[in-house]
């Protein structure tokens, strides 16, 4: 079997994940085991597109530059990201692994980020545009996915035993439904991660990426409209995120990514993330990266939230079936 390229770049994000599949004595431990079970639910609940991501399956590449904004984020990292420009592969996708989904219909999207610094560290973001997530923990995560299987009965039986779905549910009912493009979306992390800087100290933030300037539907919705729309708008103007970075007080829950923080934070406009071309995954180089979130560069470190290490567990799942299935 042959397999398809697979760049230099995108070996360094997933050549970590591969040595700790193969050679960790985690490997057999309940988390690697829990992730399995959330990617078989993911084939089970969308079937297999062979070749796919098991989860934000649809979607299409982008090259772009990320560059230093509000110099007051170096007081709390000394990540390269925020004193010099690095360019960025990334992806822009449909949540879930329908690979047939509708461009027309209004859903939640992700976004995936490969960041070169200018000293060549590698930095990755995995996105979407959800506000907080459904539940708290891995395990809790596979046995929502093994309900959805199950169907709505069994969603409906697992709810009302988990407070996070409750309240995940209930902010979910009351926002406003309306068709919005890749470009126009807001990106958040989710997961909190600290900030270091050159004195070692720790910042615990969460952030997005979000539109610096409006951006619409321009042409007529159909089933596979989205990438024909990105580039009509990116023809007409500049397409960019400014990468929100909000930190933490000291009331907030760092580590359970099922609770929105509240209240008043101090936010800083980091970084801007300018497009610079779109393409098909194809054509594109973003196909065969791994947005594992705890590839990290100089001035980041990870929290202690349990979906992190789960994220990249079922993440690195996935590659390698997709991978095996490339020829």
């Amino acid at each position: 079997m042959q397999y398809k390229k697979i760049f230099p770049r995108e070996i360094c994000a997933v050549l970590g994940l591969f040595t700790y599949l193969t050679f960790s004595g985690e490997v057999l431990s309940d988390g690697f085991d829990t992730a399995t079970d959330t990617v078989n639910s993911f084939e089970e609940l969308f079937g297999v597109t062979e070749g796919k991501r098991r989860n934000h399956t649809k979607g299409f590449c982008f090259t772009g530059t990320l560059y230093p904004a509000d110099k007051a984020i170096q007081r709390y990292s000394n990540s390269p990201i925020f004193s010099s420009e690095s360019k960025v592969i990334g992806r822009l996708s449909h949540k879930g692994g329908n690979n047939s989904a509708s461009d027309a219909k209004a859903a939640e999207y992700g976004m995936g980020l490969a960041i070169t610094t200018t000293n060549d560290e590698e930095h990755l973001m995995a996105l979407n545009t959800l506000d907080f997530f459904p539940v708290r923990t891995p395990k809790a995560f596979a046995e929502l996915m093994a309900a959805k299987v199950q169907g709505k009965e069994a969603v409906k039986a697992f709810k009302a035993t988990n407070k996070n779905l409750q309240r995940f549910k209930k902010h979910e009912a009351g926002k406003k439904k309306k068709l919005t493009p890749y470009e126009g979306s807001t990106y958040n992390s989710i997961n909190s991660f600290y900030l270091i800087n050159d004195t070692d100290d720790k910042t615990a933030v969460r952030w997005s990426f979000i539109p610096t300037r409006p951006q619409k539907i321009v042409l007529e919705p159909q089933q596979d409209f989205f990438f024909e729309n990105m580039n009509k708008n990116l023809n007409d103007g500049i397409i960019a995120w400014d990468m929100q970075i909000t930190l933490a007080n000291k009331t907030d829950d760092v580590d359970n990514a099922a609770v929105p923080w509240q209240g008043k934070h101090r936010k800083i406009i980091a970084a801007h993330l300018k497009v610079d071309a779109i393409s098909s995954e194809k054509d594109g180089h973003c196909d065969n990266i791994n947005f594992d979130p705890l590839v990290l560069s100089t001035g980041f470190e990870a929290s202690n939230d349990p979906l992190l290490q789960a994220r990249r567990d079922s993440y690195a799942i996935s590659f390698s079936r997709r991978l095996g299935e490339q020829n």
